[in-house]
């Protein structure tokens, strides 16, 4: 879609509001037609050259009495001139973040949040900001119409001078147009890059600290301000100096103006009146010029806006971000239901075979994967570092695409398993778990309803009920960014709780208990065994889960070494027998 083809798209999602705002704003553009009616009558009436009518006295009343009206109908058009305005904000917010969920590598938008946190705000009001020009261009339009035709009545080559600056204004927008993008475009990536560097920054606190870079962190983000500060004055000084132009074009009009009709004044041809209305309108009518050029540099500084708001989705097309749906300003959103399990949803048998992702560019990845899981096993992947076990789940789970092979759920083939593979079939906890600044029953639940004694189920699941008393509110403890008030270790088991209050057929455990010690995870695992609610496909190295896994699949260079028990790979496999003594150095 082009930009003139997404704004219309957005500027017909409340076209009510839309044309209640261009009504009343319309009307108030139109009123300064008005205004200079009524002071040319009144000077005229003044000077003795006003034709019988109104007196001085009833049109000042006259002029008092339009200023009122014009207040009640800029009331008026802020009443739903706002609707509308947040309406669509909302629109693009809320398109903007359901197709960054739908994101299939969640770290290409997670890396780059303050990137992101940029686009939500400021490309959005960027857009938006472009979409009001509209509301008063027609006014503006009809007023410029009907202002210069009643000008030419009264002097034609006056009235040219008049015109002049709005033709100006125009060539002027229109020769900076490039620039405008190109200033716009070096803003908005010098703002991105000292945002997310802000954000990396916070995350890795302790990184730094530890490593005593402190002075070249804060060195290289006072580089990277200097730049936006740069580009920011660099594209403001642009912008405001297309301002003062239209500005000043419109006050030399006026200049040129008195110069022209000073003898025709003297003359008597050319009223006081005339010159009142003329002054009135000339600055007017050069706004209304002012506003096309507006129009044409807010449509490329726009452009620019849609194409970083689509480049973070992966369609990179404004057409996602456009699409109409509900808003929820005024009524709340239907509330969040627990997914009903059907027979379908029960596992019977799951059966990965062919398994196939390959990194582009790269011989990473992994190749030929076959393996079946049975309801209440318990299903280890294992290997060194490198081997692919992370990519398997990845890929299984559809968080990478399927390059070949086929999944099958009860002997039905998965045709999407990123939608697919979601309570109450798949619960899955990532390596590195992520939590959110709210309380720890939050992030638990995560939005789904729950009483005490399903918290507590999980909770005790996760072996966090030994850790509740040392927390200052329990499960109403506020975890603080990304659970910085909590140890790895309590990350995880929060993590794991979130996952086993869903009650999922099949929970995916990507080395869930890599900060847990061996006391925990036993009892961790312990738990899991006796609740045997849905089989589990664990990614780890440890003993522990080696110990009670029914089936082990050693990886090797992103393939499959062998399948077994541990006590048959221990005598079989030599891959499995070096994991055992600890080397888990890269493979290959």
């Amino acid at each position: 879609m082009t930009t003139g083809q997404t704004a219309l798209k957005l500027l017909r999602y409340r076209p009510g509001l839309f044309l209640a705002t261009i009504f009343f704003r319309g009307l108030d553009d139109i009123t300064p037609f008005f205004t200079g009616l009524i002071m040319k009558a009144f000077f005229d009436a003044l000077t003795g050259h006003a034709d019988a009518g109104f007196t001085a006295w009833t049109l000042v009343a006259l002029f008092v009495v339009l200023e009122g009206v014009d207040r009640v109908v800029l009331f008026a058009a802020a009443l739903v001139g706002a609707r509308w305005y947040f309406a669509v904000q909302s629109l693009l917010r809320k398109n903007m973040l359901e197709a960054v969920l739908q994101v299939r590598h969640p770290r290409a938008v997670s890396g780059s949040s303050g990137e992101v946190t940029n686009r939500f705000r400021d490309d959005v009001q960027a857009v938006t900001s472009y979409l009001e020009q509209y509301i008063h261009l027609w006014g503006n339009m009809i007023f410029a119409g009907l202002a210069v035709s009643y000008m030419a009545k009264i002097d034609v080559a006056v009235t040219a001078v008049t015109v002049m600056p709005c033709v100006l204004i125009i060539t002027v927008v229109n020769v900076a147009r490039r620039h405008i993008r190109r200033f716009r475009t070096a803003q908005r990536v010098a703002t991105e890059r000292a945002t997310n560097f802000a954000n990396e920054m916070f995350q890795s606190v302790l990184a730094v600290q530890v490593a005593t870079t402190e002075g070249h962190t804060v060195s290289h983000f006072r580089d990277l301000n200097e730049a936006r500060r740069k580009s920011t004055l660099v594209d403001n000084l642009f912008n405001q100096l297309l301002m003062s132009i239209n500005f000043n074009i419109s006050h030399i009009s006026t200049g040129v103006i008195l110069l022209l009709v000073a003898d025709q004044m003297q003359a008597g041809t050319f009223s006081v009146g005339d010159f009142a209305l003329f002054t009135t309108y000339v600055s007017e009518v050069a706004r209304s010029g002012a506003l096309v050029g507006s129009v044409m540099a807010q449509h490329k500084r726009a452009e620019v806006s849609l194409g970083r708001m689509a480049s973070t989705i992966e369609e990179e097309s404004p057409a996602a971000l456009v699409a109409y749906g509900p808003i929820y300003l005024k009524e709340s959103p239907p509330p969040m239901g627990v997914v009903q399990r059907s027979e379908a949803d029960i596992l019977h048998e799951l059966e990965i075979t062919g398994l196939t992702h390959v990194f582009a560019g790269s011989e990473n990845g992994v190749r030929g994967i076959d393996l079946r899981i049975q309801p209440g096993t318990f299903n280890v992947v294992t290997g060194r570092i490198g081997a692919g076990k992370t990519t398997f789940l990845r890929t299984v789970l559809g968080v990478l695409p399927l390059q070949s092979g086929e999944i099958r759920w009860n002997g039905e083939s998965v045709a999407d398993p990123k939608t697919f593979f979601a309570p109450p079939r798949c619960a899955y906890t990532p390596q590195v778990p992520r939590l959110f600044s709210e309380t720890l029953a939050d992030n638990i639940l995560m939005g789904l309803p729950g009483g005490e004694e399903v918290l507590q189920r999980a909770v005790r699941l996760g072996v966090m009920e030994e850790d509740l008393p040392t927390l200052e509110l329990g499960l109403e403890t506020m975890v603080g960014p990304r659970g910085v008030k909590l140890s790895g270790g309590q990350v995880q088991r929060t993590a794991a709780a979130r996952m086993f209050v869903r009650e999922a057929e099949l929970y995916v455990f990507d080395d869930l208990s890599s900060a847990l010690d061996v006391e925990t995870e036993n009892l961790l695992w312990d738990r899991v065994f006796a609740a045997r609610q849905g089989a589990c496909l664990v990614v780890s190295h440890r003993r522990p889960a080696l110990q009670r896994a029914d089936q082990i699949v050693v990886l090797k260079e992103g393939r499959v070494e062998a399948v077994g028990t541990l006590q048959e790979l221990l005598t079989s496999c030599e891959e499995m027998q070096r994991l055992w003594r600890g080397d888990l150095g890269s493979d290959g």
